[in-house]
C-alpha cells in the first residue's frame, strides 16, 4: 500500500486525530473580539464620541482595487439594542463601544440548525492556516461525500479566525464554490456575501461557472462591471464571447485589436474569436486544453469542439454535456466526468438521457463487461425505460458492475436506485441482491439496502455468489448491519482472489479494507500519530483536512490510501462527523472492492 505520510504530516492531519479523540479544543483567547459591554437604557450618561464619518465620495480612483477585508467602519447602535440615550451620562468604570456590522467574510447559509458546522468551526487555528486550508482544497472531487463536506465548510457561518490575512474568506469560499461546479451553493454564497466579486480571483471563477453553466444572461450583464473593476485581460476576453454571442461582430473584432494593441499573446483565443465574429463554423482542432474564455468562445460560436480534450474541470464537463451538438461519444465521457466530479445533477443526466440514443437491451448487459461512457449512459437509459421487472433487474446489475463508486455515489446511482425500488425483494432476484444492496449504501438509503442484505446474506450462506457477498459486507458493517465477527476471514480472502486473483494482492486489498473499517469500529490509530503534539483546532479544520487526505487526485476515497482514509475518518468521527466519517469509509472500501 502506498502511503502519503508526507502530505498528511505536511497538514497536521495525525495531530488532529490525536486531538480530536482525546484532547479537548482550547478555547478561543478574547483578545479584541470580546463582547462589546453594552449599557441599558436605564443607565445614564452622555453618548461617546462618533467615529469620524467617512467621505461620502470615497477614495480617490486607483488603477487597481484595493485590498479587501472585515469592514472596520462603525455605526451608531440602536436604541432597541441597548445603546444610551444622548442626554444621559454613563456611570463611571463602564466602556461603551458602538456595534460593529457582522462582516461579509463570515457570512454563510448554513449553521448549526441546518446542517451546517458550528460557528466556531476554526477554533484557535490561526488566520493564515486557514486561508491556505481553503486554498488548498481541490477543486476535482470525484466523491459524493468529499463534495458534500466540502460544500458544507464553504457555505457555514461562522466566526473569523484570528489573525491577519490576504484574502476576504467570503471570496475565497466562493472562488472554491464555483470552482467545484456547485451552481446553487456559489449563488448562495454570493446572496450573502455580494462584496466577494471585488476579489478579482473570486469574481473570475464565478464568471466562468455561470457562464458555462448556461447562464449567458447574467454572466454577460456584469461583464461591464467586472471590465470596470479589474484590469486583467480576461475580462475583455468575457466581454468578446458576450459580444459574439449577440451578434455584435463589429465590437468584437474592435476588442481583439485593442488586447492585440496591449500586448496580449493570447493568439488562440484571438484566431476563436475572428472566425466566430465572421460567422464561419469550422471544427476547432489543436487545442486540447482550452482556458475557460477560449471554452466560452467557443461554445458561444456553436462550432465543433475538438476531438482530444483532454479531463475537464467540473464546469467545463458540465457544460460539453449539455450541449446537444457534441457528438454522442464526446457528450457521454465529458457527461460521466461531470457526473464523477458532480457537477452534473440529477435533472440534468435526466434531460440527456432523453436526447440519447437508445442502446439494445438484449445486448447492452454483455457490452458493459468493456463499459465506455456511453455503454454506461445507454445501460442506465434502457433500465430506467424497462417495464419488465426481471429484464431491468439485469440491466440494473450490470449498470452497477460496470460503474465506479463516484458514479454510484451520484447523481447516476440516485437514478438507478429508484428503479431497484420497484424490484420485488425475494429469491427470485437473489443474484441481483448483493449489487442492488451495494449501490443503496452507497446512497446512503439504508432501509432500502436492509432486505437486500439479508437476501444477500442467506444466498451466501448456501453457497451461491459468496465473492458478490464479500465484495459487500464490509459497506454493510460500516452501517452496523453486519457484524465482521460473522465473516469467515480466510474465506473471505479467498473469494477476493478466486477468478484467477492473485493471492497477494487479494490480502492487501482485504487488509486495506478491514484498515478503513477499524476507524468507524473505533480501534487504536495509527503508529504514525504516536508523540505528535496536539494543536487547538476545529470540526472545519478536522473536514478540511479530512478533504484533503482522501481526495485521491481525481479519484476520491476510492483511489487514496488506506492509511489516510483511515487517519481521515478518525478525525472526522472524533470530531462528531460521524455522516461524512461514514460515507467516505464506504466509498474508500467499495472502490478497493470492486464491483
Amino acid at each position: 500500500m502506498t502511503v502519503s505520510a508526507d502530505r498528511r504530516l505536511r497538514h497536521g492531519l495525525i495531530p488532529l486525530v490525536l486531538l480530536l479523540a482525546g484532547t479537548a479544543p482550547a478555547a478561543l483567547a478574547q483578545g479584541s473580539n470580546a463582547p462589546i459591554p453594552l449599557v441599558p437604557p436605564s443607565l445614564g450618561g452622555p453618548a461617546p464620541d462618533a467615529a469620524a464619518p467617512r467621505d461620502p465620495q470615497g477614495p480617490a480612483p486607483m488603477t487597481a482595487p484595493a485590498p479587501l477585508g472585515p469592514e472596520t467602519a462603525t455605526t451608531p447602535a440602536s436604541p432597541a439594542m441597548g445603546a444610551p440615550a444622548a442626554d444621559r451620562r454613563v456611570p463611571s468604570g463602564l466602556e461603551v463601544e458602538e456595534l460593529r456590522p457582522v462582516s461579509q467574510e463570515a457570512a454563510g447559509t448554513l449553521g448549526p440548525d441546518n446542517g451546517g458546522l458550528s460557528a466556531d468551526l476554526w477554533g484557535a487555528t490561526p488566520r493564515p492556516e486557514v486561508e491556505r486550508l481553503l486554498a488548498d482544497l481541490p477543486a476535482r472531487l470525484a466523491s459524493p461525500a468529499l463534495r458534500a463536506a466540502a460544500r458544507r465548510l464553504l457555505l457555514t457561518a461562522g466566526t473569523l479566525p484570528a489573525g491577519e490575512g490576504t484574502r476576504n474568506l467570503a471570496a475565497l469560499r466562493l472562488q472554491k464554490l464555483a470552482g467545484l461546479g456547485d451552481v446553487a451553493g456559489t449563488a448562495a454564497m454570493l446572496d450573502v456575501a455580494p462584496d466577494a466579486l471585488e476579489d478579482e480571483e473570486a469574481a473570475a471563477a464565478w464568471m466562468a461557472l455561470t457562464y458555462l453553466a448556461g447562464d449567458s444572461a447574467a454572466a454577460c450583464g456584469r461583464v461591464g462591471e467586472l471590465l470596470g473593476r479589474f484590469n486583467h485581460a480576461i475580462w475583455q476576453k468575457y466581454q468578446i464571447v458576450c459580444q459574439v454571442q449577440a451578434g455584435d461582430a463589429d465590437t468584437a473584432l474592435l476588442g481583439i485589436d485593442m488586447l492585440r494593441e496591449l500586448g496580449d499573446k493570447d493568439d488562440t483565443f484571438f484566431r476563436l474569436a475572428e472566425i466566430a465574429a465572421s460567422g464561419q463554423k469550422p471544427p476547432v482542432k489543436g487545442l486540447s486544453e482550452p482556458t475557460p474564455p477560449q471554452l466560452a468562445l467557443i461554445l458561444a460560436s456553436g462550432r465543433p469542439l475538438p476531438a482530444d480534450l483532454k479531463p475537464l474541470g467540473p464546469a467545463e464537463a458540465a457544460a460539453i454535456a449539455r450541449t446537444a451538438a457534441v457528438p454522442a461519444a464526446q457528450r457521454a465521457a465529458a457527461a460521466e466526468r461531470a457526473l464523477r466530479l458532480g457537477s452534473l445533477e440529477t435533472a440534468g443526466l435526466q434531460t440527456l438521457l432523453e436526447g440519447l440514443e437508445p442502446g439494445d437491451a438484449r445486448t447492452l448487459p454483455a457490452a458493459a463487461r468493456k463499459p465506455t461512457p456511453l455503454i454506461r449512459l445507454q445501460l442506465l437509459k434502457a433500465a430506467l425505460a424497462e417495464p419488465s421487472p426481471s429484464l431491468k433487474g439485469g440491466l440494473v446489475k450490470a449498470a452497477v458492475q460496470a460503474a465506479d463508486p463516484a458514479l454510484l455515489a451520484g447523481a447516476y446511482g440516485s437514478l438507478l436506485a429508484e428503479e431497484v425500488r420497484s424490484l420485488p425483494v425475494n429469491v427470485g432476484y437473489a443474484v441481483i441482491a448483493p449489487h442492488a444492496a451495494r449501490l443503496l449504501l452507497l446512497q446512503d438509503r439504508l432501509a432500502e439496502a436492509q432486505p437486500w442484505i439479508e437476501l444477500a446474506r442467506a444466498d451466501a450462506r448456501a453457497g451461491k455468489d459468496e465473492g458478490a457477498w464479500g465484495r459487500l459486507w464490509p459497506l454493510a458493517a460500516a452501517y452496523g448491519l453486519v457484524q465482521e465477527r460473522e465473516v469467515d476471514q480466510g474465506a473471505w480472502v479467498a473469494g477476493l482472489a478466486s477468478g484467477g486473483g492473485d493471492a497477494a494482492a487479494a490480502r492487501d486489498k482485504a487488509d486495506g479494507v478491514l484498515l478503513v473499517l477499524s476507524a468507524l469500529t473505533g480501534t487504536a490509530l495509527p503508529d504514525a500519530a504516536i508523540d505528535a503534539g496536539p494543536k487547538p483546532q476545529g470540526v472545519g479544520v478536522a473536514e478540511a483536512l479530512s478533504i484533503l487526505a482522501t481526495s485521491g487526485g481525481d479519484g476520491g476515497p476510492a483511489q487514496a490510501s488506506p492509511l489516510d482514509v483511515q487517519a481521515a475518518v478518525a478525525a472526522l468521527k472524533a470530531a462528531g462527523l460521524e455522516d461524512v466519517a461514514r460515507r467516505v469509509a464506504v466509498e474508500a472500501m467499495a472502490g478497493r472492492l470492486g464491483a
